[in-house]
């Protein structure tokens, strides 16, 4: 009976994880999160993919492991920020993402996000610089992969901050 109660309870706990999550954006440009838009209310939709966190500060977006062909030939256009300036490249639901934006905030450090879950011109970047997981923090010629505030802070620090 144990068992059978368990089993129930397990797959009553699995229901919610086969929902999806859509990010949507409303007429008035505000970005909403639920598992679809409201009915006649307009606006711009994007599923979410998965991501998994890992201990090392990073979180890894599937399918962003190759840089080649078109991928490489962009990543050799793509504009890189400029001394003083910062670039993070993040998802809506990554921590680690928020954490080192929150970190930037509270140093008073000006950054530009780009959201490569809703944005393909910031996907095809990600790709293009190699990116795997995110956050990736970009300044100068300085690169920081991932969030650990040690690190973070050396990243800073090389980059003039």
């Amino acid at each position: 009976m144990r068992t059978i109660c368990l089993l129930v309870c397990a797959l009553a706990l699995a229901l919610p994880a086969g929902a999806g999550v859509t990010k949507w954006i409303d007429a008035q440009g505000r970005v909403h999160y639920g598992d679809r838009p409201p009915v006649g209310k307009g606006g711009t939709t994007a599923p979410l993919r998965g991501t998994v966190s890992v201990g090392d500060g990073i979180t890894l977006v599937p399918g962003m492991d190759t840089t080649q062909g078109a991928d490489a030939e962009f990543a050799r256009a793509v504009a890189a920020p400029r001394k003083g300036e910062v670039w993070i490249y993040t998802t809506a639901n990554c921590g680690f993402c928020k954490r080192a934006m929150r970190h930037l905030g509270d140093r008073g450090i000006a950054f530009v996000e780009k959201d490569i879950g809703v944005n393909a011109a910031y996907q095809a970047e990600f790709r293009a610089i190699g990116g795997r997981g995110v956050p990736v923090t970009l300044s100068g010629s300085q690169r920081a992969n991932g969030y650990r505030k040690e690190a973070f802070e050396a990243f800073l620090k090389a980059a003039g901050f």
